[in-house]
């Protein structure tokens, strides 16, 4: 071989040589360009999923700024409240009454229209105790809030079991006992009149068994007279409106009244029925003469 053969040999190796490094030179250019459109395709997914984390500072200062911010709207809105009419009693009503004077209630309670709600409402237990005080027919008081700034007095009151006479006028007689010196213009009611009761044990006895009668019976009486003695307190005698008279003690007389009807029907007089005789006897006698029928056959029921 001369020298001519190899440089012609020569040549041709060279041109294979570069025709395989461009070929590696060629795929080796497309890979980075596929890493790089895989990189940037991944970058979209990456800004999405990316969120802000409050550090443990930051959380603790917005904590304590949505507490200064909540305390300062409710201070606003306490101060516009109480400049503002609803923080003052706009109306009194009184209910439950039925003899007493409202506006004498209202009056007696110290309570006022336009003064500061929420105090007098605080001290609603002395306002109270000040209508008790001073209206002897209020039994109790409750005072409530109604709707936005309405105070209501709502009241309780001793029933009216009947009334005295004294020099000419009329007083009521509560069903505590009491005596209401007030003169009554409307005592009739179809209550009875007491006579020679005075306040005390005798009169609370009475009526404690008057409150137990039926009001059918109740209504079949004209008056009641206290007969007592020193040695027997209770007896009394009631005058009927049918022209009957019944004595008896009010300790047990509740019991013997429920009887009435069934003992004036055996009746054929108008007369007395003697109910003191013991926890079941009953007599009656007409009044002109002094003979007197038993009629026990007028048993109690068990």
């Amino acid at each position: 071989m001369t020298d001519n053969d190899n440089k012609e040999n020569k040549p041709k190796q060279l041109l294979l040589t570069n025709s395989g490094e461009d070929s590696d030179t060629s795929q080796n250019s497309q890979k980075p360009n596929q890493d790089n459109e895989a990189g940037l395709s991944k970058l979209p997914k990456l800004s999405l999923n990316m969120r802000y984390q409050q550090t443990a500072q930051e959380k603790e200062l917005f904590k304590r700024l949505s507490i200064i911010l909540t305390l300062l709207a409710i201070s606003i809105f306490i101060t516009l409240y109480f400049i503002s009419p609803f923080s003052k009693v706009g109306k009194i009503i009184v209910s439950g009454v039925t003899d007493s004077d409202p506006n004498k209630i209202v009056e007696s309670s110290n309570l006022k229209v336009s003064k500061s709600l929420w105090e007098q409402y605080f001290d609603k237990k002395e306002s109270s105790e000040q209508v008790v005080k001073n209206n002897p027919r209020v039994k109790s008081t409750k005072i409530n809030l109604k709707g936005l700034n309405t105070l209501q007095i709502k009241v309780t009151e001793f029933s009216t079991i009947g009334y005295v006479e004294k020099e000419g006028k009329r007083f009521e007689v509560l069903s505590n006992g009491k005596l209401l010196f007030e003169e009554s213009k409307d005592a009739v009611k179809g209550l009875p009149l007491l006579m020679n009761f005075e306040e005390g044990e005798n009169l609370k006895e009475f009526i404690k068994a008057y409150e137990q009668m039926d009001d059918n019976i109740k209504q079949k009486i004209d008056n009641i007279e206290s007969l007592a003695t020193k040695t027997n307190p209770f007896r009394i005698k009631f005058k009927m409106k049918d022209g009957n008279e019944v004595i008896g003690l009010s300790t047990t007389i509740a019991d013997k009244m429920a009887f009435y009807d069934k003992i004036t029907a055996e009746m054929s007089y108008k007369g007395v029925i003697d109910m003191e005789a013991g926890p079941s006897g009953v007599f009656s006698y007409p009044f002109k003469t002094e003979e007197s029928s038993e009629t026990e056959g007028t048993s109690q029921p068990e």
